[in-house]
């Protein structure tokens, strides 16, 4: 009985304690914002420590930016096109992330440390890898990397401080 009844309250509170949300002094701010030259359709959603920003661009392109703050602060760019690029050599995709980089910077003048971004990939760009952290200073990393399909194919790039 007694057995019975500490594995009930050893229960409840594991459900209370992971019900409870974990506070964060950081919540993520928006990257970008609506009405900026070559975006057509803008959007973004904060829940907690997440965002999801999403930007249709004129280009084409449809740019989804994942942000996650807290713990770790990480920033993934999918930069999501159609058609299937998959014989696109690895040194093109990490051609593009910086290409892409550059124009997003373009956009605004709060955005213009995105050339920076740009520059570290080109400048590493012989030393990187598709899918493998890099790191570019101390515990700040950048990854590429792509996702193809025959109707659509997708370029990552993320950054992450640890």
């Amino acid at each position: 009985m007694i057995k019975n009844a500490f594995l009930l309250a050893f229960s409840v509170l594991i459900v209370i304690a992971c019900k409870q949300e974990r506070k964060c002094a950081y919540k993520p701010t928006a990257i970008f914002q609506a009405g900026l030259p070559h975006v057509l359709q803008y959007n973004f959603e904060v829940e907690g420590e997440q965002s999801l920003e999403s930007m249709l661009l004129d280009t084409k392109v449809l740019l989804e930016i994942y942000q996650q703050v807290c713990d770790k602060s990480l920033q993934e760019y999918k930069f999501t096109v159609q058609g299937d690029y998959s014989q696109m050599p690895d040194s093109m995709w990490l051609k593009e992330a910086s290409r892409q980089l550059v124009f997003l910077s373009t956009l605004s003048s709060k955005n213009l440390a995105l050339k920076d971004w740009a520059d570290i990939i080109e400048l590493r760009r012989s030393d990187m890898r598709l899918g493998e952290n890099r790191e570019v200073q101390q515990g700040i990393f950048v990854k590429v990397d792509r996702i193809v399909s025959p109707e659509q194919s997708a370029l990552l790039v993320t950054f992450s401080q640890e």
